[in-house]
Parts: structure tokens; C-alpha cells; sequence
């Protein structure tokens, strides 16, 4: 293929980003199917960004489909020669914050979820085991999501989805500089915070 000769001496390809890539060019070519496909692979990663950043599985799986349809709408814009999961974040990332605005303005304060999404628990073992570390995950969540919405989103991608410095960057569209001083300010906060409310428990 002509964009494959066209790539930076030296940079490796490796086969998952050329399947995308196909992928990606039969989607522009008009294969529905090829689109499906992507959105196979991604979707639970989305998913899961957008339940940490909106905090209701209801709205993540609305997040979710705008996402996709964003995303379809702008491929043609998408540079197949980087990685493509990095942009799919990005476009997350600024759905998640149209929705966020879109549940303040209906809301006149800010209503904390019950719960974080998360996988579902085995009914069948002890009710009581791991009751403690289910504590700790829940304070640390809402610590979490009173953190300024810079440092929130940086940690999150960092600390919980294991990007890289220079992908949160990416995704976020700021500097490495940048992004490390919020998950710098996000980190310490949150050990503050835990550490209050520990001393608050003792």
C-alpha cells in the first residue's frame, strides 16, 4: 500500500496496527462491516473510561454510542500511521465532558453516584470477605471524583486505564510537562484525603 512506503524509516509496525489499518481504509472505502469490527475491539475499553468519568453505567452506554458515531463521522481524519487507541480516548474524553455538562446543567447540584461501576461480584462467596478492601475502594473513588476534572481525568488514564505520560498527553491534548504536574497534584491530593479520612476512623 502506498501509505505503508510512506511511513517514518524505522518505526515499527506491528501486525495489530496494520489490521486496524485496514480496518480503518476499508470503513472509508464504505465497508460497514470493516467499522463493526472496531468497534468489537474497543467498545469495553470506552466503556469502562466513560463509566470512571461519568460514574452510571446508564450514561457511559450512552457515552459509549456517541463515542462511536463521533468517530465514524470524523475517521477520515485519523492518522493510521499512530496508534488509533489514543484518539479514541480523546474522543471519550470530550464526550464524556459534553456529558458532564449537559448533567449540571439539568442538576442544579451535583448528585454523587451510589456506586462505581465495576465487575460483578460472585453472590455465591462469603458476603463478608473483602468487605474492608470494598470500603477502601469505594473512599478512594470518592476521592477520586472530587478532584479538580484536569487532575481527575489525568489520574484516571494514568493510575486506572495505564496509559503512558505521553498518551495521557495525547489524549488530552497538553504537554508531558503538563499532564505529569496534574497526575502529580491529583496523587498527592488523593493521599491527603485518604489519609485524613483514615485518621478520622483511628
Amino acid at each position: 500500500m502506498e501509505l505503508l512506503m510512506t511511513r517514518l524509516s524505522g518505526q515499527e509496525t506491528t501486525p495489530e496496527a496494520l489490521e486496524i489499518e485496514t480496518l480503518v481504509r476499508r470503513t472509508l472505502d464504505g465497508d460497514c462491516r470493516a467499522f463493526e469490527q472496531i468497534v468489537l475491539r474497543y467498545e469495553r475499553r470506552v466503556m469502562m473510561l466513560s463509566a470512571r468519568l461519568l460514574h452510571g453505567l446508564d450514561e457511559a452506554q450512552d457515552a459509549t454510542q456517541e463515542v462511536f458515531l463521533r468517530a465514524f463521522k470524523y475517521l477520515h481524519r485519523l492518522d493510521v500511521r499512530r496508534p488509533v487507541e489514543p484518539w479514541l480516548m480523546r474522543i471519550t474524553v470530550n464526550v464524556c465532558r459534553d456529558f458532564q455538562r449537559n448533567i449540571q446543567r439539568r442538576h442544579s447540584t451535583f448528585t454523587e453516584a451510589s456506586a462505581t461501576p465495576n465487575d460483578a461480584a460472585d453472590e455465591s462467596r462469603d458476603p463478608y470477605a473483602g468487605f474492608a478492601w470494598e470500603q477502601e475502594r469505594q473512599k478512594l473513588w470518592k476521592v477520586l471524583n472530587r478532584l479538580p476534572a484536569k487532575e481527575k481525568m489525568a489520574v484516571i488514564l494514568r493510575d486506572v486505564e495505564g496509559f503512558s505520560t505521553a498518551e495521557v498527553a495525547e489524549i488530552l491534548g497538553s504537554s508531558e510537562s503538563t499532564v505529569r504536574s496534574q497526575i502529580c497534584r491529583g496523587r498527592l491530593r488523593i493521599k491527603e484525603a485518604m489519609d485524613y479520612k483514615t485518621g478520622e476512623q483511628s
